[in-house]
């Protein structure tokens, strides 16, 4: 079951998963699924997804041109704030500063 989830979260990060939709479309009860991924994968639902994102978005912003703000929307997030604060959050560096230094 975990893998599933898994596998759906890497597929399309664009559609923003949560703990709720993951939940409803794999038909488990959100909180049997919190408790269950955090024992199998050590994280949270929310820290996987965050993980999953900062790697792609350091994929793309090493391998294309797209804009930071397209990344972060391909990443399934719309706030282009949000997504630097996050990125900085996890590489001690602001997205552009990450390209730039790629």
């Amino acid at each position: 079951t975990i893998q599933k989830i898994i596998t759906h979260i890497d597929i399309d990060l664009s559609s923003n998963p949560t703990l709720a939709s993951l939940a409803k479309a794999h038909n488990i009860n959100a909180s049997y699924l919190s408790s269950l991924f955090k024992k199998e994968t050590g994280k949270n639902i929310t820290e996987y997804i965050n993980l999953k994102r900062i790697s792609t978005a350091k994929r793309l912003l090493k391998t294309t041109n797209l804009q930071i703000q397209t990344i972060a929307q391909y990443c399934g997030i719309l706030d282009i704030r949000y997504f630097s604060k996050l990125f900085k959050k996890h590489c001690g560096i602001s997205p552009s500063e990450y390209r730039n230094k790629s």
